[in-house]
């Protein structure tokens, strides 16, 4: 049974109440007064509940003219209707009692059915009433709800259409954190707080409203279009300082767009810097919408690519400190797109983590690794494990243990060999879940390693929890511990930590030599990086592998004693015996060299017959400082500079400040162990292996990865080492004339193509020591040293345009190219104005006919000059 509404009669005369109680009682139920502060006492009472109210005018005590203003007043009961009833027919009496508030009026005698209808029909007007007032307002703060938002904005827009406009949308960073910190009501407070806020800022010519639980937005007349630290947004101000807002702001130049697309765009930026630490406002601009656009591309796209195959496996070695050999990989993806190119993982990884995408991709990934680990041991390789990632998403997958193990039965490999990676952020989401499903995995054989330890979120109480075989340091984390003393820093404790909890650790992002030896000596099991090696792609890594296995070939014990590949140690000391002793700790393991003098010490260095001398071990005690002048030698030699010295000085010899200032690798005293020497000397031999592997790291960031060809960066390291003997030399500067249009017309693959045949047909007209280079895009630089006379010079840029305006290409076109030459003689070494000299010339053969050559000659180019 539907409870009836409740009406308050107001009426002093006991008769008229009882006729009015005596109309309305069948549908409603009746409250009565006999006066005006009688009816104020029962509104208090139970004013919620009252649905309107019939009222006298003419009453003691408190009159009903009196009642409605003070009724009116108070914002609780000011909204309940208000029907006056008097005796009276004057208009004045009528007018009266609605400029006080009144709803409606009747006259006495009353008349049954017109009471009847004038209540039902206010009572319905209010219901009706407050119920669009729900609609339109949000209940807590009063502002504008979404949808009647949009429609004061739309008004605003159309009636001011030559003023101009901004959409502000704001967020409270993790309001639900405060709600459960603070209280539901704390949060109720702060929100009306903040909307209070709004209302302030915006005035009487702003639009306020609020979207959901902390979402406001507010449409603003702009007179300033810089949103700077002090102004605009920062002005909204409200006392919870600990509270941290977001702003996201759009300026509306377009009226086409519609306000919900507008009020999306302010949503959007916003959404774009939450978690952002010091980033509190964003504004919508072109490069945002861009960027948007870029990423609604690659979702477009990213199906397809992942059927097509444009996902590649890349793998970067990791090495085992313990031996220097060649330990594991972990696996990257790459995107290689056929019209974008080489895209960055930092641009579709995070995309496909928000959007989901990320775990078909994780298992494409995986699903390559095991096919991968299968054909090597096919092949015969040894079993060296792989690293994959596993993101926060895959965990909450629920068939993500029997995907797993169903690739390794088809496979037929070892669970051990791929090496399961988590991050550690995605413990801090889901603590119980991410600690079961390890639990499972490592029942089943997978190794768990615990990805970018130190990034932020290490907890000692997760690696008590959840129990994972691999500690992995993060990269910035090793850069910053790596560069303070051995016995500081948080670094030593985390490895002894880890061993004590029987963890391997692997260091990643390692670059320098100084990182490789400092983590070698706090005793970190594994370590990859750029020191060491890229990620390369797969074939690639297997050319590595194959490397590896010959050199631990080599270097086995069956060839230790007699293999002509043994590392050699050369002792360069006059003590026989002390030599002897060193022959004898090594005997099995190294070729020791013996010589008692610098002379023969470089001889033997020198000689590739005995074999390359992979560490000398150097008195400093030699006769006539000669100790001193070998190792300036040495360290001017450029076969011989990479080869580590270790340095002996006799019992109670003080190191004196000129043996300090030598580029020494590592001291000892004579009275030392030799089991001490043996470690030594194992470490620079890991050394010596890193420099050889840095020096082709370094070769190869010299080098055009396209055409093989030095870059501009090795060109000029090249131009910089040459001296008088190279004199005299001519320098081409070659242009391929229409690279762009084939590269527009063709595509990029075939441009390709037209670079790397030019980079052949250099090869093919030079000599071994001149120098080729791929200077940038469609330019290449020759160098042709001590060579005469002009005719010869020009005859050979002819040569080479010839060659290549003479080829036909796959793409069934041909094409030229043009090239500047400049001179340098005797009298002058190279240098930038060389290269000056021959775009100079480059653009005069430009000017006349493409495909042709021009020689700079000073008294002719000065024209041409710019």
């Amino acid at each position: 049974m539907l409870l009836q509404k409740q009406i308050l009669i107001v009426e002093d005369n006991s008769l008229n109440r009882e006729m009015l109680v005596e109309i309305l009682k069948e549908q409603y139920s009746i409250l009565e007064a006999e006066n005006g502060q009688e009816a104020l006492d029962i509104l208090r009472r139970c004013g919620d509940s009252i649905a309107l109210i019939l009222l006298d005018v003419m009453m003691p005590v408190m009159d009903g003219f009196t009642f409605l203003d003070q009724m009116k007043a108070d914002e609780n009961f000011s909204l309940i209707p208000v029907i006056v009833t008097t005796q009276s027919s004057d208009e004045d009496d009528e007018v009266a009692a609605l400029s006080h508030g009144a709803t409606d009026f009747v006259p006495k005698p009353y008349r049954p059915q017109v009471i009847l209808h004038r209540v039902a029909s206010i009572i319905n007007l209010r219901e009706t009433a407050a119920m669009v007032n729900q609609l339109q307002y949000d209940l807590l703060t009063g502002l504008y709800s979404k949808e009647f938002f949009y429609q004061k904005v739309r008004e605003k827009l159309q009636q001011n259409s030559d003023k101009k406009y901004t959409i502000i949308c704001s967020n409270i960073e993790n309001f639900k954190l405060y709600n459960d910190t603070f209280g539901v009501k704390a949060g109720d407070r702060l929100l009306c707080e903040i909307a209070d806020s709004f209302r302030n800022k915006v005035g009487i010519n702003g639009i306020c409203g609020r979207f959901s639980a902390d979402r406001f937005i507010c449409l603003q007349e702009r007179t300033d279009c810089t949103y700077t630290e002090g102004n605009s947004v920062n002005t909204f101000s409200f006392q919870e300082k600990n509270v941290i807002m977001k702003w996201g702001i759009y300026e509306i130049t377009d009226d086409s767009i519609s306000v919900e697309q507008m009020c999306d765009r302010a949503m959007l930026v916003v959404d774009s810097i939450k978690g952002r630490y010091n980033r509190h406002y964003a504004v919508y601009d072109d490069e945002f919408r861009s960027k948007l656009l870029r990423e609604q591309a690659i979702t477009e796209v990213m199906e397809e690519a992942l059927q097509t195959g444009q996902f590649v496996v890349y793998l970067q070695p990791k090495y085992s400190l313990n031996d220097d050999f060649l330990a594991g990989a972990e696996a990257l993806v790459r995107w290689i797109h056929p019209e974008w190119g080489f895209m960055s993982p930092g641009e579709f990884i995070p995309l496909f983590e928000k959007n989901g995408f990320i775990t078909r991709l994780d298992q494409y990934v995986w699903k390559q690794v095991c096919a991968l680990l299968q054909d090597w041991q096919k092949r015969g390789y040894p079993s060296l494990p792989v690293s994959v990632n596993m993101s926060r998403a895959d965990i909450y997958q629920s068939d993500l243990i029997e995907f797993l193990m169903g690739l390794v039965k088809e496979y037929e490999i070892d669970p051990a060999l791929l090496h399961l990676e988590l991050t550690e952020s995605a413990y801090t989401e889901n603590p119980e879940q991410i600690i079961s499903t390890v639990e499972q995995l490592r029942k089943i054989g997978f190794v768990i390693e615990m990805d970018d330890f130190g990034s932020g979120y290490s907890s000692l109480n997760m690696l008590n929890q959840m129990k994972i075989d691999v500690l992995k340091l993060d990269m910035k984390f090793i850069q910053n511990e790596t560069a303070k003393p051995v016995d500081q820093g948080i670094l030593r404790f985390i490895v002894e930590l880890a061993r004590w909890m029987n963890l391997s650790v692997v260091a990643e992002g390692v670059e320098t030599r100084e990182q490789l030896e400092h983590l070698r000596m706090i005793g970190c099991d594994y370590v990859q990086g750029y020191f060491f090696s890229k990620p390369l792609p797969c074939a690639e890594f297997e050319k590595l592998l194959e490397m590896e296995i010959s050199q631990y070939t080599a270097l086995s014990k069956d060839n230790w004693k007699y293999g002509s590949n043994m590392q050699s140690v050369l002792v360069v000391d006059e003590d026989a015996e002390y030599r002897e002793n060193i022959r004898k700790t090594f005997e099995g393991q190294y070729r020791v060299l013996e010589v008692s003098n610098t002379s023969d010490a470089l001889t033997c260095m020198r000689d590739m017959e005995q074999g390359i001398v992979s560490v000398v071990i150097l008195s400093m005690a030699l006769q006539k400082n000669s100790a001193f002048s070998f190792l300036k030698t040495i360290r001017q030699d450029p076969l011989l500079w990479r080869i580590p010295v270790l340095a002996t000085i006799c019992r109670g010899e003080n190191l004196d400040e000129s043996i300090l200032n030598l580029d020494m690798d590592d001291f000892l005293c004579k009275s030392h162990p030799f089991q001490d020497l043996g470690r030594r000397v194992r470490r620079l031999m890991g050394i010596s292996a890193f420099l050889e592997r840095e020096r082709l790291l370094q070769d190869e960031a010299c080098r055009d990865y396209l055409t093989g060809l030095l870059n501009r960066r090795g060109f000029f390291n090249t131009i910089d080492a040459m001296r008088n003997e190279d004199l005299p030399l001519a320098l081409y500067l070659f242009d391929l004339d229409d690279l762009k249009k084939i590269n527009d017309r063709y595509g990029h693959d075939v441009g390709d193509e037209l670079l790397c045949f030019f980079g052949d047909l250099l090869r093919q007209n030079t000599r071994e020591g001149d120098i080729l280079c791929r200077y940038g895009g469609d330019e290449f630089i020759v160098v042709l040293r001590r060579i005469t006379p002009v005719e010869t010079i020009q005859r050979k840029g002819n040569e080479i345009c010839r060659g290549l305006r003479e080829w036909e290409f796959s793409a069934g076109f041909h094409t030229t190219c043009s090239c500047g030459i400049a001179l340098c003689g005797l009298e002058e070494l190279p240098s930038a104005e060389l290269i000056k000299r021959a775009d100079v010339a480059l653009y005069k053969a430009k000017k006349g006919k493409k495909g042709g050559c021009c020689l700079w000659k000073e008294e002719e180019m000065n024209e041409y000059e710019v």
